[in-house]
């Protein structure tokens, strides 16, 4: 598969006296870096094969499988990313030029070798624990202990990053092709966040059969200056109608809830992006099991993890997917 990859910091620097590697990172976003964390459980899985061998088999170890080699293909060496420094003050950067959230694989050209059902439950959640639990822990703590007082680590306060919530996230972005995919505690904090991408004069066409709770909450975007307006999107026509200058995003159900109404979401991706609009989908009727949105061009997926993703009705939450970086950060 084409391995993802995931944005960092300029003025990287592999520090070589440290054993580990210590990742040295500026804060200007800017150099693309191979990320490795994916498959971290796959060598460690061979690195134990390896040791349970025989004497007799350490000349045939020491010859690469093909299992190895396509791991090596794919991800290049294995990299421990609980070692990443964020050296603020030597390098003159500001707190707030900080990521807020770990680095993570980038998903968006990744190309699953699993079928769909198994794409849900084969996954390492916690590659970097040392315990190599077969269950991701859940990490109940407010704050993380920092390298020094000069340093950052890839966790310090669980509101902007969390081990648990990390492992979802990233799966989550894996069933959905994203470039990244950001957790909440309901689906309607995940579509306000998306709403929030809009600025005093921007352009919303919404579909005119999407639920309640996002009717109310567009509804409120007009106080903040925003031009909102609902269409009919499984009507081409009436969407280019409704389209113009301003036009930044365009929201859609499909299937919409609860009426099922059907969108042609690539023919309404590829209109949005010929006026430079975005197209955000909700996706909750149809979990990444059965359709992945971006595959067809779509630049956010939305979904209630309440329904379909949970799939058991025991839990809230919400999910955020972009195709693109640069929305990522935003």
């Amino acid at each position: 598969p084409n391995l993802q990859r995931v944005e960092l910091f300029q003025g990287m620097v592999m520090e070589a006296s440290s054993l580990p590697a210590v990742l040295v990172l500026d804060a200007e976003l800017s150099k693309d870096l191979e990320s490795r964390r994916l498959q971290n459980a796959a060598w460690r899985l061979s690195a134990k094969v390896a040791e349970a061998g025989s004497r007799e088999r350490s000349e045939e170890r020491d010859q690469p499988s093909s299992h190895l080699r396509s791991l090596h293909d794919a991800i290049g060496d294995s990299l421990d990313f609980t070692a990443v420094r964020y050296a603020w003050q030597s390098t003159g950067c500001q707190y707030d030029d900080l990521p807020t959230f770990p680095i993570r694989p980038d998903f968006a050209t990744f190309r699953n070798a699993l079928k769909p059902a198994s794409e849900c439950v084969v996954f390492d959640g916690c590659p970097e624990d040392p315990y190599h639990p077969s269950n991701t822990p859940i990490y109940q703590t407010a704050t993380f202990v920092q390298p020094s007082a000069s340093e950052f680590g890839p966790y310090d306060y669980t509101r902007s990053g969390n081990p648990t919530r990390t492992a979802l996230e990233k799966h989550v972005a894996m069933l959905e092709q994203a470039s990244a995919a950001f957790a909440f505690a309901s689906g309607m904090a995940a579509l306000h966040t998306v709403t929030r991408l809009l600025r005093a004069g921007d352009g919303l066409l919404v579909s005119d059969h999407i639920c309640g709770g996002i009717r109310h909450l567009v509804k409120d975007c007009g106080r903040s200056g925003v031009d909102v307006k609902f269409v009919d999107t499984a009507d081409l026509e009436a969407v280019k109608r409704a389209l113009t200058p301003k036009t930044r995003l365009i929201h859609t159900e499909s299937p919409s809830n609860p009426l099922m109404r059907i969108t042609d979401l690539k023919a309404l991706a590829d209109l949005a992006h010929e006026h430079g609009a975005m197209l955000s989908v909700d996706s909750t009727m149809t979990p990444p099991v059965i359709c992945k949105p971006m595959t067809l061009g779509v630049d956010i997926v939305v979904h209630s993890a309440t329904k379909f993703f949970s799939g058991h009705a025991d839990c809230m939450g919400g999910f955020v997917c972009v195709r693109e970086q640069e929305v990522a950060k935003r």
